[in-house]
């Protein structure tokens, strides 16, 4: 079906595109810019116009856990990826740890088809798993779920073997696939529910130490060092780490890393509270460490921001703080949490944070503004006051009944497809 649209008067925000920082109008039809410029006319264009309207390259979540396969009745892919429209992603990273989980071609190709299928303004790009089932135990076939369709491969959590990472990074190094992997010793506390620290021992709960996430981090560095390819960190949580990731990419070493909107936002403070919406993995830390991934974001050291979403219904919500499940369902204010937190670091580097940073973490081409593109747009008003929209079935969302956040997402434009809020 033809269409038709005309994005009026808006500020474009593309770092790397040539129409960087102007204000000019955008016609799109079919799903291609076909003109941008000043005061272009309507020509029976459906027209978006908006209070102090900007337009970006459409956004990329570097990682998203929809219950798809398996746990479909705490969201489901398609219900989540309309999630991810609201928030402003044309595109999103899904993880791999369903049931049954993501360690095969068929598995991927359910992915995407069901996405293509459910017409969802938004692309779904699954992981797959670096080991059989999750297990750690032996390769799955990565390079047969890459020719399916999987960007990137993960076994959403730390890797207890050493070797099966050096088999992974050498495996892939010839494509120059990712390994996307957590760092995170659970044998120091095992049991633990949140940051070691002061605040652990006021609350009387065990905690987890950032040493439990550098120890491992120092392991799988040395190992990319001595065997190439390329490593993602998806959640980055303490200042030590940041410095650890700066000195590795000053060696030359092709490492990447991400942090979440809640990192960035919330310290362990917020358990004092016991709600368990607060408990993640790795855990909220102290300011310092807050501070430190704020900084590092802004400067670059940090790469992107994924989401992380993870919801979770009522009945596993609104239990008792030790039984809460680990995961916050944010993926719809998650541009409104970054930009809030971050409030001193440009906003052209938030942009790309959430965009196309995470198309070069993935080796996915990077999106631009410009005549004869295919439109991938996110429109939005960074000094709107957030609203979440409501669309993710996670009751497990910090943000929904805040008022305390700046950043209005309007909607995307994705090809022939649209969203709007």
């Amino acid at each position: 079906m033809e269409s038709n649209i005309l994005i009026k008067d808006a500020r474009i925000i593309d770092l790397g595109g040539s129409f960087n920082g102007k204000k000019a109008s955008l016609r799109i039809k079919n799903g291609i810019i076909t003109e941008i410029g000043k005061n272009l006319k309507p020509r029976k264009s459906e027209v978006w116009s908006k209070p102090n309207l900007c337009v970006s390259p459409g956004w990329m979540d570097g990682q998203a856990h929809f219950r798809d396969p398996g746990e479909e009745l705490k969201e489901g892919l398609l219900r989540g990826l309309d999630a991810a429209a609201a928030g402003g992603f044309t595109d999103v990273a899904i993880l791999p740890s369903t049931n049954p989980t993501i360690d095969n071609k068929a598995a991927v190709a359910y992915l995407k088809n069901r996405s293509i299928a459910g017409g969802s303004a938004t692309d779904a790009h699954p992981l797959g798993c670096i080991s059989e089932n999750r297990e750690g135990l032996q390769l799955a076939e990565m390079l047969d779920m890459a020719e399916a369709g999987a960007i990137g491969f993960s076994d959403d959590g730390p890797i207890e073997r050493a070797g099966l990472i050096q088999m992974a990074l050498q495996y892939l190094r010839p494509s120059g696939d990712i390994l996307v992997i957590q760092p995170l010793e659970k044998d120091i506390n095992p049991g633990a529910t949140m940051h070691e620290g002061a605040m652990s021992t006021a609350l009387g709960l065990k905690g987890s130490p950032s040493e439990a996430e550098t120890m491992r981090l120092k392991r799988d560095i040395n190992i990319l060092e001595y065997t190439g390819g390329r490593l993602h960190i998806p959640i980055v949580s303490s200042a030590e780490s940041v410095k650890l990731i700066k000195d590795a990419k000053k060696k030359g070493l092709a490492i990447t890393a991400s942090t979440t909107p809640h990192h960035l936002m919330f310290t362990d403070e917020e358990i004092a509270c016991f709600d368990g919406t607060f408990k993640v993995e790795p855990p909220l830390r102290e300011k310092a460490d807050r501070k430190a991934l704020r900084t590092a974001l802004a400067d670059g050291v940090i790469d992107g921001v994924c989401s992380d979403h993870r919801p979770e219904n009522l009945e596993n919500n609104d239990v008792e703080f030790l039984l809460s499940p680990n995961g916050i369902a944010g993926i719809s204010s998650t541009f409104s949490a970054v930009l809030t937190a971050c409030d001193k670091a440009n906003i052209t580097r938030v942009i790309d944070a959430i965009s196309n940073a995470n198309r070069r973490i993935f080796n996915i081409p990077e999106v631009h503004i410009s005549e004869g593109a295919e439109a991938k747009l996110t429109l939005f008003n960074p000094r709107g006051n957030h609203s979440c929209p409501g669309v993710s079935a996670g009751v497990n969302n910090p943000w929904k009944n805040t008022e305390e956040l700046t950043g209005e997402v309007y909607g995307i434009v994705n090809g022939n497809r649209s969203y709007k809020n």
